[in-house]
């Protein structure tokens, strides 16, 4: 195991250490769209001390949750993974939480921003995939096959709006943390409560770590600096 450091990149240590991506979301530090920003200097940003967020890091091992090891992957075979293991994930989860949320909201009525930020995240991460599965990684894979200039000016603009709406959904999981206070149920509160916050914490970091796929190892692959 490589041996985290502070100089390291946030896109480097979540590749070496995929459970990192925990650690850093709780933190709040984001590493899908700042993966070239230092770990040091994102600690420094926020306040926390890294010589307590190195030593976490390097207590973890280096397994990724379902035993699948991103680096020694070709590019093709990290699509078919962010497709098999994120998207169709996406597909069946989105719409079997969201009657569980209007649930929730009917007996807490104090979260109806939590039901209107999902629909938002909802729409936004359903056509997301949507426009990957049938337009962007057909173009990378035909890329990834046969590189042209052609392809590569075919491919910049769609990469770049791709990582535009990373931001987004970064964004609908951090204003879904200020209204959970950070999917943390308060007491008393109901099964149902408890059932929402814990599975839009599970959404979050798969996301998260599919988002970090993309943009950290999978776009950074393929050609760059021309696809950044």
């Amino acid at each position: 195991m490589k041996t985290i450091t502070e100089n390291m990149t946030l896109g480097e240590v979540v590749v070496e250490v995929p459970k990192s991506s925990d650690i850093l979301r709780e933190l709040h530090i984001d590493f899908v769209n700042h993966g070239h920003q230092q770990l040091g200097d994102a600690a420094f940003e926020r306040g926390l001390p890294i010589e307590n967020i190195l030593y976490e890091i390097n207590e973890l091992d280096t397994e990724n949750t379902d035993g699948i090891d991103i680096k020694y992957m070709d590019e093709i075979s990290i699509i078919k993974y962010i497709q098999r293991r994120y998207h169709e994930d996406l597909k069946d989860e989105l719409p079997v939480l969201e009657p569980y949320i209007e649930k929730m909201v009917k007996q807490e009525s104090g979260l109806g921003e939590v039901m209107d930020i999902f629909r938002s995240l909802k729409k936004s991460l359903l056509e997301h995939i949507e426009e990957e599965d049938a337009s962007v990684f057909p173009l990378l894979e035909s890329y990834i096959g046969s590189p042209s200039e052609s392809k590569k000016e075919a491919l910049r603009p769609r990469v770049t709006k791709i990582k535009n709406e990373h931001r987004d959904v970064t964004e609908f999981f951090y204003r879904l943390r200020e209204v959970t206070n950070d999917f943390t149920p308060h007491e008393g509160a109901s099964g149902v409560l408890r059932l929402v916050y814990d599975r839009l914490g599970r959404l979050e970091s798969d996301t998260l770590d599919h988002i970090h796929l993309e943009n950290n190892i999978l776009f950074e692959r393929v050609n760059n600096p021309s696809l950044k």
